[in-house]
């Protein structure tokens, strides 16, 4: 398979652990005084200065084309600002674990998109999502009270989540360097979620030292690491494959809660909904190794 496929994947899968582990750090850092919207706000922020050190050691410049400035701006405002903001203002209304099975319906959407856009539909891509979303349906407790707002702001988060991931694909300016890509993304979210911060009165920093180098460390983790990667992933595999391995993160989720939070084995819908997911992402590989070969032969 085609060495760039691989790292791609691998790109994919590393930043859907990462963003899976995002709820266990924020636990801790809500405890420490932070909302939802301002650790948001100060992933962001605090991620810039890294993100500019990175940029400029591997590129040297902090300069991108002027063309690609509106490209960026939209692509941030969809991926690192609006699917958070929808996403987080849906745990108001309803529990983290319904807003995730109902966020992760993007790999359908994206599906969608597509094939509006193509008019072509590949059956084995079909299938996975299929796949993904039945086993993330498997996530589900039918136990959690359900409310429309709630529901229908996660299930928004998803969409905008699906076109982030579609325009991330279909970026022109693929030289940019990945971290100087994010942080130009990182400065466009900082400046909107700033101003909706102090516009709603919901900025609320950390009160400990502890909690600032915890809160400095998740923007690292999350947006130097998890957000970047996936970034470079995307251009590397496209958007469907993206949104299809992405459904690591939930798995992930499941493993930490179980494992460490709740220090019990995972249930069996849990298990299942796992094997579908990982069944999923076996899928498309597979079929993505079957048709290099046809296109080699």
């Amino acid at each position: 398979m085609n060495s760039l496929k691989i790292k791609g994947y691998i790109y994919v899968i590393l930043s859907a652990v990462i963003f899976g582990c995002m709820p266990l750090m924020a636990k801790h850092i809500y405890a420490d005084g932070v909302n939802s919207l301002s650790l948001v706000f100060l992933r962001n922020a605090l991620s810039m200065p890294m993100l500019a050190v990175m940029a400029l050691l591997t590129k040297k410049t902090l300069k991108v084309p002027l063309k690609a400035i509106p490209s960026i701006a939209v692509i941030g405002l969809a991926g690192c600002c609006f699917t958070p903001l929808m996403l987080f203002a849906s745990y108001n209304y309803i529990p983290s674990g319904i807003a995730t099975v109902l966020h992760f319906v993007y790999p359908a959407v994206v599906l969608i998109i597509n094939i509006i856009i193509s008019r072509k539909i590949k059956t084995h891509n079909l299938i996975s999502v299929s796949l993904c979303v039945i086993g993330i349906c498997f996530f589900y407790n039918p136990n959690d009270p359900l409310n429309f707002e709630g529901a229908l702001l996660a299930v928004l988060s998803g969409v905008m989540y699906a076109i982030y991931i579609i325009l991330l694909s279909h970026f022109k300016y693929k030289g940019l360097s990945g971290f100087l890509f994010s942080f130009y993304i990182s400065l466009t979210s900082t400046i909107v979620l700033f101003i909706v911060c102090l516009s709603l009165g919901k900025l609320a920093l950390p009160q400990s030292a502890f909690g600032w180098m915890l809160t400095t460390f998740f923007a690292f983790a999350v947006n130097v690491g998890a957000v970047v990667l996936f970034q470079q992933g995307a251009v590397l595999i496209g958007s469907q494959l993206s949104s299809i391995l992405s459904t690591f993160e939930p798995i992930t989720g499941v493993l930490i809660d179980a494992l460490i939070i709740s220090r019990v084995l995972p249930n069996v819908p849990s298990i299942i909904g796992c094997i579908l997911v990982i069944a999923a992402s076996i899928l498309i590989v597979v079929f993505d190794i079957r048709n290099e070969k046809k296109h080699q032969t």
